[in-house]
């Protein structure tokens, strides 16, 4: 009987100077290297004994290719899902900063906005109190003093109003707690019920924003007394007779 080869070993048909024999030679396979991981097997063998279903391209090819191609292929697939979750974070980090940068434009415009109304609120007063001077030396200075006051008094308001200042309209008008405060009412049905009657302190908006808010009184309906019912109607009879 011939001695079966090993499959790490090939013959060749090299004769010697001297003999017949052929010499084995070692191809270089490692009995302890698998040639594919059990992933890859699994793969390849989707039932046993039953080749897995391979593209066309890899037909022909060795196992130990096919091994190496299937891993290539999961390599690829992890790749593709690592790419995707980087480009992810990265397209919500760039959408965070846009957010960001918004809010730091709309902070610093806002500042620039309203950076006097805290200066103007402080002068708010002391325009009521010349407003209430002028009222009270109208008939007690000259003229021409007067006018000089009040040509004063018309270039600070100016001076404010390039600044954005304006007046809150209230007397006449319907109550809005958005601008308007309450400090009384009056009861009557002489005109329409959160009608304003009268302004005890100017209300003033810086631009868009609420500076001051004007004290006013308003009106609210007066509840009509019941009529008064005669219930001895026969009393009344009886005296008039």
């Amino acid at each position: 009987m011939k001695e079966e080869k090993s499959p790490a070993t090939k013959n060749l048909n090299k004769k010697g100077p001297n003999s017949d024999e052929t010499e084995e030679v070692d191809v270089g396979f490692d009995d302890n290297v698998p040639m594919n991981n059990g992933s890859s097997s699994k793969t390849l063998n989707a039932k046993e004994g039953e080749p897995a279903s391979i593209p066309e391209e890899w037909k022909g090819k060795s196992e130990a290719e096919i091994s190496l191609l299937l891993e290539l292929q999961q390599l690829k697939k992890k790749l593709e899902t690592s790419e995707k979750e980087w480009f992810d974070k990265y397209a919500r980090l760039q959408a965070e900063f846009e957010n960001f940068r918004r809010r730091s434009l709309k902070e610093k415009d806002d500042y620039i906005k309203y950076a006097s109304s805290q200066l103007i609120l402080k002068l708010l007063n002391t325009l009521d109190n010349f407003e209430i001077m002028l009222k009270n030396l109208e008939r007690k200075l000259p003229t021409n003093e007067f006018k000089g006051l009040q040509m004063i008094y018309k270039e600070l308001y100016c001076v404010l109003e390039k600044e954005g200042l304006t007046q809150i309209k209230a007397k006449g008008e319907k109550f809005d707690p958005f601008v308007h405060e309450i400090l009384t009412m009056d009861y009557t049905n002489s005109c329409p019920e959160d009608t304003i009657l009268e302004e005890f302190q100017k209300g003033y908006k810086l631009k868009d924003q609420v500076l001051r808010t004007s004290k006013v009184k308003i009106a609210k309906s007066k509840k009509k007394e019941p009529e008064k019912i005669d219930s001895n109607p026969k009393e009344e009879e009886h005296k008039t007779d």
